[in-house]
């Protein structure tokens, strides 16, 4: 799999509201909002992205290749999208194809064997919005205009076996007038091979993700993202076992089930300090604080749980307060998993990430996840000498 990032439009619309950088360039949460597209797209398993942008651009976009491992490849005459996949269309094969002006909140890349468009019901319909009509599972036509009905949003997936079709067909379009036509875009040909093609739909929330093309809409954009990321604990129960950042063989999601995580806060005590019997009378005595988030994880295939973590977070930083996994589940990548989900939302919300360590094996894990020394704590418990 791979995604195909389209970021080579002038921004023309943005820039009469006053905003002079490129549209994916723009900071969502002190985040470009390419990165956290990106950063999602790798979360969930692709490393392979290619970046299309303009000439002029072309210097602001590089970083993404030192930082992410981008292919930026750049439209020396940019006029529509059509003109931008032509650059990279050999490449499309299971692949994202994504419009730089697409702002996630929530990771919504999902796997499919067949090509989909997402779509979503806008709040403010456009008068060339493409609303899908579907037949038999699969999208019949589109209809052009303001609708309260899901529309095509700025994503769609091409699955493998379509692949060869479309590449095809979209080649008897390349030609001087077409790639001159601002007005068209890459997806006006996909209307023509409708017949051809497995072409279905998946809809999405509007909490979700937006498109921005204003500078209204641009505010809009981020305050969507401060609403999901107001605190960790929707993005956390969102993690949906996606399995190119899992266990092999292992599925996993996270659960809130406090009865579970204050049993399971005590076996993690015991594993440290020794038996908590003088500490607590039962496992509900062990009581979790306000802006404290603790979660069970989950074996999806076993439906068993085998490892529970609990976070804190103040206005600048998450803490991982604790980690603990059933010793049958140790050195499989689980920790991993749980922390770098845990840096990403760190990334994602712009705030700091720290963990709280009892061992110098733990200090080893998390050096080796990329997370450096800040600063240690010292305790005195009675018996202690004076």
């Amino acid at each position: 799999m791979n995604a195909i990032i389209l970021a080579a439009g002038k921004s023309s619309r943005m820039k009469k509201d006053g905003y002079d950088c490129p549209k994916p360039l723009l900071p969502i949460l002190g985040t470009p909002n390419i990165e956290r597209t990106i950063l999602m797209l790798h979360q969930f398993g692709i490393q392979e992205i290619y970046v299309v942008c303009g000439s002029e651009d072309f210097d602001a976009y590089c970083y993404l290749q030192r930082e992410y491992g981008c292919c930026i490849i750049q439209s020396i005459f940019h006029f529509n999208t059509l003109h931008s996949m032509s650059l990279v269309l050999e490449k499309l094969d299971d692949s994202f194809v994504i419009e730089g002006d697409v702002v996630l909140a929530k990771n919504i890349f999902i796997k499919s064997n067949t090509s989909f468009y997402y779509t979503t019901r806008y709040e403010s319909c456009e008068v060339d919005a493409w609303c899908p009509t579907i037949k038999a599972g699969k999208i019949a036509e589109f209809n052009i205009g303001s609708t309260s009905l899901p529309c095509i949003f700025g994503i769609s997936f091409w699955a493998h076996k379509d692949c060869p079709t479309i590449i095809s067909e979209l080649k008897q379009f390349y030609t001087d007038e077409h790639f001159k036509d601002k007005n068209l875009f890459w997806d006006d040909h996909i209307s023509t091979m409708l017949d051809k093609l497995c072409l279905g739909v998946y809809e999405i929330s509007s909490r979700d993700a937006c498109e921005m093309n204003t500078g209204e809409e641009y505010q809009t954009a981020q305050k969507m993202c401060a609403q999901y990321y107001q605190n960790c604990e929707q993005f956390i129960l969102d993690f949906n076992g996606r399995p190119e950042d899992q266990p092999k063989k292992m599925e996993l999601t996270f659960v809130r089930d406090l009865v579970s995580c204050q049993k399971w806060q005590l076996r993690l005590l015991e594993y440290v300090d020794g038996p908590t019997e003088h500490l607590f009378d039962s496992p509900e005595s062990c009581v979790f604080h306000n802006g404290e988030y603790p979660f069970m994880v989950k074996n999806v295939q076993s439906g068993e749980y085998i490892a529970y973590f609990d976070v804190a977070e103040s206005s600048d930083y998450i803490l991982l307060r604790r980690l603990f996994i059933d010793e049958r589940y140790r050195r499989q990548g689980i920790g991993s998993s749980i922390v770098n989900y845990i840096k990403l939302y760190a990334m994602l919300s712009n705030k700091e990430m720290r963990v709280n360590i009892h061992e110098k094996e733990a200090e080893h894990f998390y050096t080796a996840l990329g997370m450096k020394l800040f600063f240690k704590t010292f305790r005195f418990l009675r018996g202690d000498s004076l």
